[in-house]
């Protein structure tokens, strides 16, 4: 009798809601993100009060949430929904980084930072990235994504140092270092040191003045 073939394990689908109040770039969001299988957009809202209850009714794994809405303001909302729905991991949606706007944004609970000019595969990526976090806090290191090794080791491929020269300043061993590089592609889902930087910016992993 031949033996059953092993069925691969089936990816969660990824429950998210989008708070903007541009009606033409929710739709293109719900349009873009309908490509995927594994993204299911269970709400939409218009203005942080609506942000806030959308949140709480349906429990979204991801809210994509735009700063600049009619309401409370951004810092405020996340820190309502953070209080309020905790399981919620929140993406801001800006037009322009700001670097007060992003640490305040931070500090409240945003789980990642992106700009609206992304190209729509970052976009899916940076969700599926913050959903697969089992930790959001989002004050410093964003231990949620990476290590805090690994956080200095990507800070230190940043800065262009080499394997040997990452290994000396942080007393560990070059093969160290290559196993948390290798982390580090797999957990951003990059293919090369400069493509783990570009991620790790646009997730808010890595602060620009790295």
């Amino acid at each position: 009798m031949p033996m059953p073939m092993p069925t691969k394990p089936v990816a969660p689908v990824i429950r998210l809601a989008i708070a903007d109040d541009h009606d033409l770039f929710r739709d293109g969001i719900v349009a873009i993100l309908g490509h995927d299988p594994l993204v299911d957009v269970v709400a939409e809202a218009s203005d942080g009060h609506d942000a806030l209850r959308v949140a709480i009714a349906h429990r979204p794994d991801v809210l994509l949430l735009d700063v600049e809405m009619p309401g409370p303001g951004a810092a405020t909302t996340v820190r309502r929904i953070r209080r309020q729905a905790p399981e919620t991991r929140i993406v801001v949606l800006t037009m322009h980084r700001d670097a007060m706007l992003t640490e305040s944004l931070r500090q409240a609970g945003a789980a990642a930072y992106l700009t609206k000019t992304m190209p729509s595969a970052d976009l899916l990526r940076a969700v599926h990235a913050v959903a697969a976090r089992t930790d959001q806090t989002a004050v410093g290191v964003d231990v949620g994504l990476v290590s805090p090794r690994e956080y200095e080791v990507l800070r230190l491929i940043a800065l262009a140092r080499s394997n040997a020269e990452i290994a000396s300043e942080l007393s560990i061993t070059e093969g160290t270092v290559k196993r948390h590089t290798s982390n580090l592609y797999a957990k951003l889902g990059a293919t090369s040191r400069i493509d783990a930087v570009r991620r790790a910016l646009l997730l808010g992993v890595l602060g620009h003045d790295a």
